[in-house]
């Protein structure tokens, strides 16, 4: 039964980032995106994509960290570009955070100095939906917040 819910979850993370809306600039990074889905201690999946305006191989790397209400933890990732586009993307967990809140910080390095426009989509078990725009020498913080 959990191993059949576990698919389900997958399967629909999988049916949301095909409708998320891409651009030219995600065209530009599709090789090399590896866009993480993280399942929680609680049973939410937290999906992280980005959209980034510059070819993959200027991607230096990307941070994140993901800030939970006290006793939620990250029990598993999926990067969706397998696990060698991987290496370019590290996490970690702050457990500080407030109650029905998860905030993503992201963190885009690229080997020049040119700016590079990205957004971050943050989704919350298919439903829930965020994002912001700004540049690779910028801190972006994307917030989930329900009652």
């Amino acid at each position: 039964m959990h191993k059949t819910k576990y698919l389900l979850q997958i399967l629909s993370l999988m049916t949301i980032l095909l409708i998320l809306p891409s651009g030219q600039a995600s065209a530009a990074m599709r090789g090399c995106r590896a866009d993480p889905i993280f399942t929680l201690s609680n049973g939410d999946y937290l999906a992280v994509i980005l959209e980034i305006g510059t070819p993959a191989d200027n991607v230096k790397n990307i941070h994140y960290i993901l800030h939970l209400p006290p006793g939620v933890t990250v029990t598993r990732v999926i990067y969706t570009g397998g696990p060698r586009q991987a290496l370019k993307e590290t996490y970690v967990v702050d457990q500080g955070g407030p109650a029905n809140t998860y905030t993503v910080d992201t963190f885009l390095s690229t080997h020049n100095s040119v700016s590079v426009r990205f957004t971050v989509f943050a989704r919350l078990n298919g439903g829930l939906r965020t994002s912001v725009s700004g540049f690779n020498s910028q801190h972006l913080s994307t917030i989930i917040s329900w009652p």
